[in-house]
């Protein structure tokens, strides 16, 4: 009885571990397409332990005006910008975004997912999250057109990227900008955005102010 008491407790205190060691899941997937997923992540410790700003109500016209200021500069000098999202991304994304905020508890953040086909070897992965916090809406993107082989995000030894979203494929250099840029918001680590490589792209906004402006 000894024995199998502390097998017990050994096979207790390993799922503890494992689920220390893997606090981050998706709960609700908002939309799921084999191209496109839209969903609902928990992330441990969220916004430094204070929590996301969630549940948040939107229209789906401020969500889109919102995700057509959003723009990506690429590399560690350029001043080069490009949407971040296309128009299409925007209309397809920006009601299944709406919704999400609105379902999001304040421990969850909202990831997408989106795959394109170049050729029948080859896709581009765009895939990042967005949530809000001290009253900014943040805005992330972790791969931005990243060129995949297409057989890779099927390979059975390890979860589709699909379901791993805020997972680098391949760190460029670059960062995220607002425009106007008087709307942006520093971010906590004292530059606004990021040029690392490494480091997904990130932009805060002072969405509340901006739409209020543009109305």
């Amino acid at each position: 009885m000894k024995r199998f008491a502390r097998f017990m407790w050994l096979m207790v205190v390993g799922l503890c571990l494992w689920g220390c060691e893997t606090p981050q899941f998706q709960t609700l997937k908002i939309l799921d397409q084999p191209n496109q997923v839209v969903a609902l992540e928990v992330i441990s410790d969220p916004y430094g332990g204070k929590g996301y700003g969630h549940p948040v109500s939107l229209t789906k016209e401020e969500m889109i005006r919102l995700l057509q200021g959003v723009r990506v500069e690429r590399g560690r000098l350029s001043t080069s910008q490009h949407a971040a999202f296309s128009d299409i991304e925007i209309s397809l994304f920006a009601p299944h975004f709406v919704k999400a905020l609105e379902k999001a508890t304040t421990e969850e953040m909202v990831t997408f997912f989106e795959t394109a086909h170049i050729d029948s070897e080859n896709d581009l992965t765009t895939s990042g999250g967005l949530f809000v916090a001290g009253g900014n809406l943040y805005v992330v993107l972790s791969n931005f057109s990243v060129k995949t082989r297409a057989w890779q995000d099927a390979e059975r030894h390890e979860a589709s990227y699909r379901n791993r979203p805020l997972e680098q494929i391949d760190p460029q250099p670059g960062r995220l900008v607002f425009e106007p840029q008087e709307f942006m918001v520093e971010l906590p680590d004292g530059e606004i955005g990021s040029r690392f490589k490494g480091k997904p792209w990130q932009v805060a906004i002072r969405y509340q102010d901006f739409l209020k402006k543009t109305d």
